[in-house]
């Protein structure tokens, strides 16, 4: 389910975009075919999930912080700062950072550590190689 809301958001974005910005992303049209692949849906899962999910849940559920909802919030923040390809760019991995830090913090909250960061691995995963078959 979270899935097809992040692909529906996308979806919006991208329709913003090409009716009112048209706001490229020049670091991608730089990679060949085969090295977008291995950045999208191999690399970016892996090492994001483990920054901005596993490392920095971990961070910040050792502050004050107590309520999950702040915690998913900056965790999505975070998420979107390393996204800077434009500014709509930014505002829409903010919120699909909002749908992957949830998931994750559920199934952290109801599974393991482990599995938390499996799942949403292979969800960030799916994302990106459905926004990877859309661009070509």
């Amino acid at each position: 389910m979270i899935l097809l809301f992040k692909i529906t958001i996308s979806y919006v974005f991208i329709y913003i975009n090409y009716r009112f910005f048209k706001l490229e992303n020049e670091i991608f049209e730089q990679l060949s075919e085969k090295e977008m692949f291995f950045f999208a849906i191999v690399f970016a899962p892996i090492i994001e999930t483990l920054i901005f999910q596993l490392f920095l849940y971990r961070l910040l559920d050792k502050t004050r912080i107590n309520n999950t909802s702040i915690i998913i919030i900056v965790m999505s923040f975070a998420f979107s700062q390393a996204h800077w390809y434009h500014w709509l760019y930014v505002v829409a991995a903010f919120i699909n950072g909002l749908f992957l830090n949830y998931f994750y913090v559920y199934i952290l909250k109801n599974k393991n550590e482990l599995i938390a960061v499996l799942l949403t691995i292979a969800l960030h995963t799916s994302y990106n190689l459905f926004g990877f078959f859309l661009v070509e």
